[in-house]
């Protein structure tokens, strides 16, 4: 025989209070997991945030490495078109000044140095997005500032590879640097007493030459005094300060 039960119809209902407190309970529990989910996030960002400014640091350590190197090249290839610049007003067709101007061509004029920075963090931070994570304003400030630098160093650059590129398309028309590599010319790195070939002075080119290497003597100092000397400082200055204010040790 089956026995049915029946609900009991007169079941209490409960207090207010009881559902307030039910009410409560959820409430605290939603909003504590959203505290707890924003304090992970917080501490996440700040762990990235110094990872970012522990790299962006190792980029600028790099970039003064490499300001000191063109530095300290473009102090003598100054030096050196200064001599160079001697040979303006000289009789080409002695050939003891032909040869001075061959070495000198050959010395300052087919090498070059120009700074590029290692902006690795920093395009990180703009591809991600993850600027916003640099919650110090005077910190994300120092970060963009430097990187405006950058930009104007590599704009001074543009002029500096254009009067490089011009002076050597010159000398490249005016005179045979192969005689570098003929051994009746020079040996062991020793000039002969073979005459060196004439330059190839058509239309009066050579003291336009000479007044693009004056031009070049002047955006070369600019370059190294204003602009990169200024920048090594900067940069020096910028990492003693991130590492204040991130406790950051080497």
């Amino acid at each position: 025989m089956e026995v049915h039960h029946h609900p009991d119809i007169n079941h209490k209902s409960k207090k207010w209070k009881e559902y307030f407190l039910e009410f409560l309970m959820i409430f605290l529990a939603v909003t504590l997991g959203f505290i707890a989910e924003n304090l992970r996030e917080h501490i996440t960002d700040r762990v990235k945030e110094r990872q970012y400014i522990a790299g962006f640091i190792r980029n600028v350590k790099d970039d003064t490495a490499s300001l000191r190197h063109v530095i300290e090249f473009d102090q003598q290839q100054v030096k050196g078109v200064d001599s160079m610049l001697k040979l303006s007003h000289v009789n080409m067709a002695i050939d003891s000044n032909r040869k001075s101007f061959y070495y000198m061509a050959f010395q300052y004029f087919f090498t070059s140095a120009i700074f590029k920075s290692n902006d690795a963090t920093l395009q990180q931070l703009k591809s991600t997005g993850d600027y916003r994570l640099i919650e110090k304003n005077h910190v994300a400030d120092s970060l963009t500032k430097y990187d405006a630098d950058i930009h104007s160093i590599y704009n001074q650059g543009v002029y500096y590879e254009a009067y490089f590129k011009e002076i050597l398309s010159r000398l490249d028309e005016m005179t045979d640097m192969t005689i570098l590599g003929d051994t009746s010319f020079i040996i062991n790195g020793r000039m002969t007493n073979k005459p060196f070939p004439r330059l190839r002075d058509n239309e009066g080119k050579l003291p336009t030459l000479f007044n693009k290497i004056f031009d070049f003597r002047i955006i070369t100092y600019a370059y190294s005094e204003n602009f990169l000397k200024p920048q090594l400082e900067n940069s020096k200055s910028l990492i003693r300060f991130l590492k204040k204010e991130y406790d950051i040790q080497d």
